[in-house]
């Protein structure tokens, strides 16, 4: 079943996708026996190179020359590769970005034996015998995996390789400035431990299902393969031939192990790039020799297929119950992937301006935001409230009784809930209210203006993504300035505790021209500003969320679908403006770039909002190809049964295998250097 799901907290030490067990044959149709079904593709060597093990033809990879280590995400929509920095470039040699240099590391040295890690979101790689991890889309420099006490400098750890449960196994040398093998370790991230699963034992790789090692061993003077258990337990000799066997990688099928192959002749050594059937032991040579450093470390693309989805209804309104129905569980049941509602948030449906804060409200007291009218509740409106929450639960009302009346209350009361009015008289004090609901000692504060909706409801989606932990508000400027409830609640800050974000032009103008009497006469602040609402929503995506999972697509044209994609994803991912008939540019070249960890986009609205086009688009952007990713229909916010056995599933980060749709909450992890700006007043 295609179904959603909310994982526990963010672990920077975390998992990696899902795999299981595929196909046998390379570009074969996969059977159904893993949780993220795929097949194979090319393999990935040095230089980089791409090589069709169909027909042994070798291509270099365009806009990368020279780079070694080369490894694969997870879906196969992307690869890492180190030049003199780590870069991640797709396939075709498009979207290159280059990653920062490792900082805290026990000294500068070239970067070697790359893997990503939990779906893609981070990589894991050697430097000078340290092990580092970071974010697979440079949000932040990477930094030590391990304490000194589990890698002690005395040591030099190598070929990092990472299990579908998240472990991660390293080679690991000694004495003689690390001159000695000592063997293969094990660093469970869950546990926290180190120790050693094999001795005699070289450049290990996990099989796709993780319970299996691939690695190199020294037997009469030649290396050669062997396959062991996860544990170290039942060691097996695959390769018995008198040459050298190297860089053992497994297919994504777990059916074959692709190698380097080194033989000595009258000419000199000859180096090809093989695989050999685990169960047979046959060889299959896929290549041959390239020229310069191309042809090593090989390494099988995984196709899996990622996943796209639209939540709409009958019409907006109805579409604004269906972003609920998408997320929340009625009340006494629980169906996969979907959450409790502790709380709901209400909004005046014509009204825009006090709409803006809710999805960070909502993401704070866990629930979903709905639109009725002015005047009362909507009979949808009554029945998604009873649906979702028990009795004497709280319901907030955004805005005074001019934009909530007072009958909304009451019936709110009628139906056994508890209203909670947040109302100030205006939309800015209004704002205020919202923030000081959400929390009274903000860690982050983001400031966008009032009189335009796109700014401010992509910053509120980002606000809500901590959920019931978030310390995050979002409070509205009045064109380039401020009022004074704005004016008062900044200035009841320390700027150097709580970080303030201006997101948009006026937002900035209106703080750095603002006189703030008790803050210092030098602060630091961090304005987002683009020069359009599609690429603002991505710079908002790029600042708070560190290689997410999902995405949200909105249309820029309607402020009520980015009300409900934003209440819907704002635990998940960031919500991107888009254009309605084609993907905006900016939203494009963000999935191309966070293609490596974003497997699912989900379209908010029918295709009167979001084109079928459009959505198609964003699943090529994180799949390897137009046909890697799965649609999945949500009217009404649920998808129907007869389309639930198109299987697709994330990695979430509790470690487990799960058949989701979502894994979360992301969290905030915002990439708070590049944005820094001192400010005199």
């Amino acid at each position: 079943m295609f179904t959603r799901r909310r994982a526990g907290a963010l672990a920077t030490a975390a998992v990696l996708a899902a795999v299981g067990t595929l196909a046998t044959a390379p570009g074969a149709a996969a059977d159904d026996a893993g949780p993220w079904a795929g097949t194979e593709g090319k393999i990935l060597t040095d230089g980089p190179s791409l090589i069709n093990p169909a027909t042994g033809t070798a291509t270099e990879v365009p806009n990368l020359a020279y780079a070694d280590s080369a490894a694969w995400a997870p879906d196969g929509s992307r690869f890492i590769a180190a030049q003199s920095q780590i870069v991640g470039i797709r396939p075709s040699g498009a979207s290159k970005i280059t990653l920062p240099w490792a900082t805290g590391v026990r000294a500068s040295a070239s970067y070697t034996d790359l893997a990503y890690w939990w779906g893609g979101r981070y990589i894991v790689f050697s430097t000078a015998g340290q092990l580092v991890v970071g974010p697979s889309d440079g949000s932040w420099a990477p930094h030590p995996l391990l304490t000194d006490a589990q890698e002690p400098s005395t040591v030099c750890d190598n070929d990092p390789t990472v299990s579908s449960s998240g472990k991660l196994a390293f080679e690991r040398r000694k004495n003689y400035g690390c001159y000695d093998n000592d063997g293969i370790w094990v660093y469970d991230a869950t546990a926290n431990t180190v120790k050693r699963v094999l001795t005699n034992a070289e450049e290990p790789d996990y099989s796709p299902d993780g319970n299996r090692l691939a690695f190199t061993r020294i037997v009469d003077g030649w290396r050669q393969i062997f396959t062991a258990n996860a544990d170290g337990t039942g060691v097996k000799q695959l390769t018995t031939e008198a040459r050298h066997h190297g860089a053992p990688s497994w297919s994504p099928t777990g059916k074959r192990i692709v190698f380097d192959a080194d033989t000595s002749n009258d000419s000199g050594s000859v180096h090809t790039t093989e695989y050999v059937d685990v169960a047979t032991g046959a060889f299959t040579k896929v290549g041959g020799h390239q020229s310069g450093h191309f042809g090593y470390n090989p390494s099988w693309q995984p196709l899996r297929k990622n996943g796209t989805g639209r939540v709409w209804g009958t019409d907006t309104y109805d579409s604004n119950i269906a972003s609920s129905h998408w997320s929340w569980n009625t009340v006494g049941q629980s169906r996969p992937g979907l959450l409790d509602a502790k709380a709901a948030v209400l909004i005046n449906r014509d009204d825009s301006a006090y709409s803006l804060t809710a999805p960070a409200l909502a993401g704070k007291k866990r629930g979903p935001v709905l639109m009725t009218p002015k005047s009362g509740l909507s009979s949808a409106v009554k029945a998604e409230l009873k649906r979702t929450l028990k009795p004497g639960a709280n319901v907030y009302l955004v805005g005074g009784t001019s934009i909530l009346s007072s009958t909304v209350s009451s019936q709110v009361t009628s139906l056994g809930f508890t209203p909670k009015r947040l109302a100030g008289v205006s939309r800015y004090s209004t704002s205020v209210a919202v923030a000081k609901s959400i929390t009274s000692s903000p860690e982050y504060v983001f400031l966008a203006t009032g009189t335009d909706y796109h700014s401010a409801l992509a910053a509120a989606s980002a606000a809500g993504s901590d959920g019931t932990s978030s310390t995050a508000t979002v409070v509205l400027n009045d064109g380039n300035k401020l009022t004074d409830s704005v004016k008062g609640y900044l200035n009841g800050l320390n700027p150097d505790k709580t970080m303030v974000i201006p997101v948009g032009a006026s937002a900035k103008y209106a703080l750095t021209h603002t006189y703030l009497s008790h803050w210092p006469s030098t602060y630091t602040y961090y304005p987002i500003t683009a020069s359009t609402h599609e690429a603002t929503s991505v710079a908002v995506a790029k600042f708070w969320w560190t290689a997410p999972s999902q995405a949200a697509l909105a249309y820029t044209n309607t402020w009520r679908g980015g009300v409900s994609a934003g209440a819907a994803m704002n635990v998940y991912g960031p919500v991107l403006w888009t254009s309605r008939d084609t993907l905006s540019g900016d939203a494009k070249n963000y999935l191309l770039r966070e293609s490596a960890s974003v497997q699912f986009v989900a379209g908010f609205g029918g295709t009167g909002s979001i084109a079928s086009g459009t959505l198609d688009t964003a699943g090529a952007s994180i799949s390897a190809s137009s046909s890697q990713f799965v649609y999945h229909p949500y009217y009404k916010g649920v998808e129907p049964a007869d389309t639930r056995q198109s299987t697709f599933a994330l990695r979430t980060n509790d470690g487990a295998a799960h058949t989701v749709e979502r894994s979360g909450p992301m969290g905030a992890e915002p990439n708070l250097d590049a944005l820094r700006t001192v400010r005199h007043q």
